[in-house]
């Protein structure tokens, strides 16, 4: 459930590519809207908007390999957007597969979620899809004071209501709330998501500190999570995940990998940019390692 379509949806795709049989014309493209932040957007006054525990602005890369094997990059963004006369946090992420996968399995997805950044609940998610023969294009509106969340698929012409529970929240914006804490290992608890129009019970499950190498970065000291996910009290079971989350004060994500039949799916963070000046944005070094609040 963590690594479902439009999250870290490459990993996916490279799971199928071995059993893929090529010729034949791709269908249509679902257009996507936009292949990075916007430069020079408006941006609220401080005092308008709450302060938040990431910089808005904030631009990720990430290089995908399936084995040995490049497939491709994933660039994710947050930028402040104004709607219907609010400020909002729109959470971004393109991913898209390289020239050698896209012979064989083409990938190009969008998802976005636009957040109210007080209680920091997502109020739309988007999810364009372009993988293979599959397209998707779904709209989720949530409608916190109803408690019910909209889907609706433009493509299929298909339209759902789900209950929403207070403080349910979609893939994006949980990954960015998951920000806010310092894990221990060993840490137990779960959080409620809305994920493929189903509702799952998360549990990050920190495991133990390891050091991470990364080719931009050097060393970097970083907590091992091995998430898992519960959908009506049985635990889903589709291959394992691990993500390497760093232990400073942005907590990025800076590796994730995924156990597939056919190979070891891996992610690694090649790029940060934005607001900030600390390790990541060529500040000092022993800023990684300052003391983080729990």
């Amino acid at each position: 459930a963590t690594v479902s379509r439009g999250n870290v949806s490459i990993l996916v795709a490279a799971m199928s590519a071995s059993c893929v049989v090529t010729g034949g014309a791709w269908p249509p493209k679902v257009p996507l809207p936009m292949d990075g932040p916007v430069r020079d957007a408006p941006a609220p006054p401080p005092d308008e908007v709450p302060a938040l525990w990431f910089p808005v602005g904030e631009e990720l890369k990430y290089s995908l390999h399936w084995g040995v094997l490049p497939v491709g990059v994933a660039h994710a963004w947050s930028e402040w957007v104004r709607l219907d006369g609010r400020w909002l946090v729109a959470l971004r992420l393109r991913t898209r597969s390289s020239a050698v996968l896209n012979a064989i399995y083409p990938v190009d997805d969008f998802i976005e979620s636009l957040v109210d950044p007080g209680p920091f609940l997502p109020l739309r998610f988007v999810k364009k899809i372009n993988e293979g023969n599959n397209r998707y294009d779904e709209v989720t509106e949530f409608d916190h004071a109803a408690g019910v969340a909209r889907w609706r698929s433009l493509l299929r012409n298909q339209e759902k209501d789900l209950p929403l529970e207070d403080g349910i929240r979609d893939v994006p914006s949980l990954l960015y709330w998951f920000r806010r804490t310092r894990f221990l290992p060993g840490d137990r608890g779960g959080v409620r998501v809305m994920a493929d129009n189903k509702i799952y019970t998360v549990f990050p499950n920190p495991v133990e500190r390891e050091v991470v190498r990364l080719p931009d970065f050097g060393p970097i000291p970083a907590l091992r999570f091995e998430p898992q996910a519960e959908f009506n009290g049985l635990f889903v079971r589709k291959g394992r995940v691990w993500v390497w989350v760093a232990e400073d004060d942005r907590r990025l994500a800076v590796r994730i990998d995924a156990e597939v039949p056919v190979a070891r799916v891996r992610a690694v963070l090649t790029s940060v940019k934005g607001p900030g000046i600390d390790r990541w944005r060529g500040g000092p070094a022993d800023a990684l390692r300052r003391a983080v609040p729990r």
